[in-house]
C-alpha cells in the first residue's frame, strides 16, 4: 500500500511540475509573417491585468518553451478577427501546435474553440522538421485527412536552408503545379533572408538557376524595413536590376504603415519610385484605421491622392468589445451610403445563444431591412 501511495505522489509531482513548467504570455500584435516558415511571435508585449481590458494574442509554452498554443482574447474570452491587420499568416481565433517526433502538427479553431477548416480547406497543417528542428515542408489536410489547399491555392511549401538566414522556398498545389506567395503577389521560387533578429528583410524572385528575375507586375525583390518596436513599417520594391520600381499590389515602390504606441495600424500610405504620394490602381493612396479601447478597429478611411474621402467603413462592437454587431458604409457626414457595387449600406450581425453568428441583415440607406 505504502508503495502504490508513494507511486501516486510521484506521478502527481510529475504532472504538477508539467502543468506548472508551462509558461504564458500575452501580446497586442504579431510580429508580421510573410511565410510559414517563420515562427509566430508576438510584440508589444503586456501582463495579464492589461490583457482582461484589451485585445491579445495569448501565447501558451510547454515545459521545453516550445509553442504549444495562440489564440487571439480579449480577457479569457476567444474573439474572432477584429480587423486589426496584423499578419498574413494568421488564420483562425485559436491554433495549437503539437511536437511528434520530426513533425509539428496544427490544428485551427473558432471562437467556440471547435476544431474548423481555417483559410480554405486547411484543418491540419503538418509541418516536417530537420535533425536540429527547423521547419523544411508543410502541407495541408481537410477535417477528412485528406490532402487539401489553403484559400491562396497551395497544399504544400517546401523550405531549402541555405545558411546565413538564406531559404529557399517553393510552393505547390495538389496537382504539383508551382504557386505563387498569394494570388496578388506573383513571386514563385523566392530566397528569403532574416537578419539577426530572426525578421524577414528580403524577398527576392529566382529563375531555376538562382537568378533574380521581375515577375508580371514588374518586380524581382521586396524589401522589408521594421520600426523599434519591431512593427512592419515599410516595404520597398526593386526589379531584377536592383532598380526601385513600381510594382507589386499595391503598385507602390515604397509603401509605409505607421502606428500608434500600442502597435495599431493607424495609416498606410504609398510613394512612387521618386519619393512623391502614389496611389494603388483602385484610386486609394491613404487609409486611415481608428480603434476603440479594446484595440478593435472602429472605422476605416479610404482617402484618394487629393485627400478626399472614397469609402468610410464604421464598425461597431457590443459594449464589452467581444463581438461585432454592426458594419456601415457612411460618407463624410456620417450618413449611410452604399459603397460602389453593393446594393446595402449596412449589415446587422445576429448571435445565437453560444455566441456564434446565426444570420445576418442588410439595410439600405434609409436604414430599411433588404429582403433576400
Amino acid at each position: 500500500m505504502r508503495n502504490i501511495l508513494i507511486t501516486l505522489s510521484l506521478l502527481m509531482s510529475l504532472v504538477s511540475t508539467e502543468l506548472f513548467a508551462q509558461k504564458t504570455a500575452y501580446y497586442r500584435h504579431l510580429i508580421f509573417r510573410e511565410t510559414p516558415f517563420s515562427d509566430t511571435r508576438g510584440n508589444h508585449p503586456i501582463n495579464k491585468e492589461t490583457a482582461q481590458k484589451e485585445t491579445h494574442y495569448r501565447f501558451v509554452y510547454d515545459n521545453q518553451d516550445r509553442l504549444i498554443e495562440v489564440s487571439h482574447r480579449l480577457g479569457d474570452f476567444i474573439i474572432n478577427n477584429n480587423d486589426n491587420w496584423d499578419s498574413f499568416i494568421w488564420f483562425s481565433a485559436k491554433m495549437t501546435i503539437e511536437y511528434k517526433g520530426n513533425q509539428e502538427i496544427r490544428h485551427y479553431y473558432n471562437r467556440l474553440n471547435e476544431k474548423i477548416e481555417a483559410h480554405g480547406k486547411m484543418y491540419k497543417a503538418v509541418f516536417d522538421l530537420d535533425e536540429n528542428g527547423k521547419r523544411k515542408a508543410v502541407k495541408f489536410y481537410d477535417k477528412d485527412n485528406k490532402p487539401s489547399e489553403n484559400a491562396w491555392g497551395i497544399h504544400e511549401y517546401q523550405w531549402t536552408d541555405l545558411g546565413e538566414g538564406k531559404i529557399l522556398e517553393k510552393r505547390f498545389d495538389l496537382k504539383g503545379e508551382p504557386k505563387t506567395i498569394r494570388p496578388n503577389f506573383t513571386f514563385y521560387t523566392v530566397r528569403l533572408e532574416y537578419g539577426d533578429d530572426d525578421l524577414l528583410d528580403f524577398v527576392y524572385h529566382l529563375d531555376d538557376d538562382g537568378t533574380i528575375i521581375n515577375n508580371v507586375m514588374k518586380a524581382g525583390l521586396d524589401r522589408i524595413v521594421y520600426d523599434q518596436e519591431e512593427n512592419f513599417s515599410r516595404w520597398m520594391v526593386f526589379d531584377k536590376d536592383l532598380k526601385p520600381v513600381n510594382g507589386n499590389a499595391p503598385d507602390f515602390a515604397i509603401g509605409e504603415h505607421l502606428y500608434d504606441a500600442k502597435g495599431n495600424k493607424v495609416e498606410l500610405r504609398g510613394f512612387g519610385v521618386y519619393g512623391k504620394k502614389r496611389a494603388m490602381p483602385s484610386g486609394v493612396a491613404r487609409v486611415l484605421n481608428t480603434y476603440d479601447k479594446y484595440n478593435n478597429q472602429i472605422e476605416v478611411k479610404a482617402l484618394d491622392i487629393e485627400d478626399k474621402l472614397l469609402q468610410r467603413v464604421q464598425r461597431q462592437y457590443s459594449k464589452d468589445g467581444k463581438r461585432i454587431e454592426w458594419i456601415r458604409y457612411v460618407d463624410a457626414d456620417g450618413n449611410l451610403k452604399k459603397p460602389q457595387g453593393a446594393n446595402f449600406a449596412a449589415i446587422e450581425y445576429k448571435y445565437a445563444e453560444d455566441g456564434s453568428i446565426s444570420g445576418m441583415k442588410q439595410y439600405d440607406e434609409n436604414l430599411k431591412e433588404i429582403k433576400s
